[in-house]
């Protein structure tokens, strides 16, 4: 065999080689983009109108959702999902927390959200009154209120009357078992409105920590010993006496 036929295969290997490395990476460049691109986005846009929406439209605001819990069932566990409130809406039940950070936006005006006692009844056949709005368990979330307006009702009427604050209470989390580290509720710009013989709070705890800011707004001196259900003072609690709270309001 001749060098220059020895060269020629030594040559035509290497190429062989550099077609078979390129061919490779080729198949591993297009693996991980395509792994890439299969991961979700976890911070999700909606739209959401509860009087002209459907569940079953796609969430913009051409076609908005009807209910804030179809948009977290379309926003990955633990994500964050922002909702465009297009209309007022009210908390008929207690809709459960799947995403880690929800923020409910008034969407070219003001909205205004309306939590409603409703019954439930349970393996025994006991009924009780409850108020609308979140519940959490398990992980940590925090709800975050833009521009919304806060309208609590009258438990006038009710039957049986509304008698456990934390389970009346606008967020809240389970009792005993599953409870989150904590919960956080964000309020910016709030204007809330409270009959004087609201019963309930706007965050109800068993043993979970609480983060509660406050933005501007206006919030009636009344919601003093309504703000954490476990905390009932009207007159007023500072928070720098609670291990278990974290706000910037210097009374609750």
């Amino acid at each position: 065999m001749s060098l220059e036929s020895q060269i020629a295969d030594l040559v035509s290997a290497s190429n062989a080689l550099v077609s078979a490395f390129n061919g490779k990476k080729s198949g591993i460049d297009n693996a991980v983009a395509a792994a890439i691109a299969a991961v979700p986005t976890m911070n999700k846009t909606w739209f959401v109108d509860q009087t002209a929406g459907l569940d079953a439209n796609d969430g913009s605001a051409a076609a908005p959702f009807k209910t804030i819990g179809k948009a977290m069932a379309s926003t990955p566990s633990n994500g964050i999902c922002y909702v465009n409130l297009m209309s007022d809406y009210t908390f008929a039940d207690a809709a459960a927390l799947t995403v880690g950070y929800l923020i409910i936006n008034a969407y070219q005006g003001a909205r205004t959200l309306y939590p409603k006692y409703f019954q439930t009844t349970d393996g025994n056949g006991v009924t009780a009154t409850t108020l609308g709005g979140f519940s959490a368990s398990s992980v940590g979330y925090t709800v975050e209120i833009r521009g919304c307006g806060i309208v609590l009702p009258s438990p006038s009427g009710q039957v049986p009357a509304p008698n456990v604050t934390r389970s009346n209470s606008f967020l809240r989390t389970n009792s005993a078992s599953n409870m989150p580290p904590y919960v956080g509720l964000v309020l910016q710009a709030p204007i809330i409105t409270m009959p004087s013989d609201f019963y309930g709070a706007l965050m109800g705890l068993a043993a979970s920590s609480a983060i509660l800011t406050v933005s501007g707004g206006t919030i009636p001196s009344a919601m003093l010993g309504h703000y954490l259900s476990n905390v009932g003072n009207v007159a007023g609690t500072d928070p720098k006496t609670l291990n278990n709270v974290l706000t910037n309001l210097s009374a609750i």
